[in-house]
This record gives C-alpha cells, structure tokens and sequence, in this order.
C-alpha cells in the first residue's frame, strides 16, 4: 500500500454518561496491533465473534492524540507540502464522530482531530523559510440534499453544486475565509457549529442530522532572492 492510498480505521469510543446510566455493556474488543476488530453477539455467547480487520483499530483507551499523530499527522504534513487530502468521519449518530473530530477541551489528549490539523498547519507555516502562506477556511453543511453554507451571510440559502475542468467539483456562492491563527480557525469553526441543523435524536440530542465538510485551503508561495544576470 502506497502513502497515498485511502486508508480506513475503526474507533470504539468511550461510553457516554448516558450508556453508562443504563449500565450497557461493550460488545466490541479489538486487537490494535494487527488493527482486528471483534463485534461479539450478546445472545449467542456460544458463538465465536464477527471478525473485521482494518488499516487502524482504536479501543476505548485510545485518545484523539495518538490517533492523530499516528493516522492524521502525515495526511495534514502532506497539505503543508502542496498536497491535497481528506480526512472522513462516518458512522451513525451518537457513534463518536464529533468526538473524535471536534474533540473535547479536558482532557487535552482528547482534543479532536479538526483543532490539532489547527495547530499543525500554523506551527508549520511559522517554521517555514522561503515560504509565504495564504490560509482560508470554509464550512458548508448538507441537509436533505441542500448545500448551506455555515459560514455566509444568509444560512439558509441554498448552494449549488458545479464542476469546473481545472478546479474540479466545487460549491458555487461559498464563502471562503481569511486566517490568520489558531484562535481564528476556532471561532470560524464555532460560529458554523452554531449554526447547523440540529435534532434530538434518542442516540443524541444534538445530533446535527446533517453532513456537514470543514476546509481548510492553503497557497503556498515560494519566495526567496532573485538572481540578476547581466549579459554583455
């Protein structure tokens, strides 16, 4: 397998409050060093487990940090080199995948993978010689098979989708933000968090009832002495 092929990982995350007030019990046991995933069938204990077996696998005691560094870190330092990538969380709701994308604030090893690629891409872009970066954000949401954006000046309108020879499939209409920090990465993220289509669900009661895509988009410019050559 090439670094450039799609990989594909499992995380179990820990229970919630609400799991652990209706004392439910894991089903689910894995072997992280071979990436094996095992779903055992409560009413048939007899039975051997279903087996799966994927690029990563994450158990409980797992945090956002180490998944990070381990599966995300190259793909974001790949985007720092001229490179495009995409890192895809899918699975029900109440499944985790806020958890493990947006995070938590305490502990900071559970901080999710959106904030870190933050700090990542910034740290990068300090380090960097020769080089000067242009960093802007998106947020779009899709609900019931319209494209909002989380970020424009009217929500609620609806977006269409196109596609260009050159720059491929893309949004028409949406916003495209200026940053300049971590801080404002953040508070772009926030304020479009805010602002997606929400519903209770038994699973959730925030569930977001939507897929929703943050981007971030960063030119880089080479820059460095020119060499003057006079010819008589």
């Amino acid at each position: 397998m090439t670094s450039e092929a799609v990989k594909v990982i499992v995380r179990c995350r820990p229970m919630n409050e609400r799991e652990k007030a209706l004392s439910c019990k894991a089903v689910i046991s894995m072997e992280s060093a071979r990436g094996q995933c095992f779903l055992q069938n409560p009413a048939a204990a007899g039975e051997p487990p279903k087996q799966f077996t994927f690029d990563g696998a994450y158990y409980q005691e797992h945090n956002t940090e180490q998944i990070y560094n381990e599966i995300a870190y190259p793909l974001v330092e790949s985007v720092t080199e001229g490179y495009n990538g995409t890192i895809f969380a899918y699975g029900q709701t109440g499944s985790g995948k806020s958890f493990t994308m947006q995070g938590v604030v305490d502990p900071s090893t559970q901080k999710g993978i959106i904030p870190r690629a933050f700090e990542h891409i910034f740290e990068s872009i300090q380090c960097a010689e020769n080089a000067k970066f242009l960093v802007r954000a998106s947020y779009l949401e899709i609900y019931n098979e319209d494209i909002r954006d989380l970020l424009g000046a009217d929500t609620k309108q609806k977006l269409e989708l196109k596609e260009h020879p050159e720059k491929g499939v893309y949004v028409k209409g949406l916003s495209l933000h200026t940053v300049h920090s971590v801080v404002q990465c953040e508070q772009i993220m926030e304020t479009g968090w805010r602002n997606r289509a929400v519903g209770y669900t038994l699973m959730n009661k925030d569930s977001s009832r939507s897929h929703s895509v943050f981007t971030v988009n960063v030119e880089i410019y080479t820059v460095g002495p020119v060499e003057i050559r006079i010819v008589p």
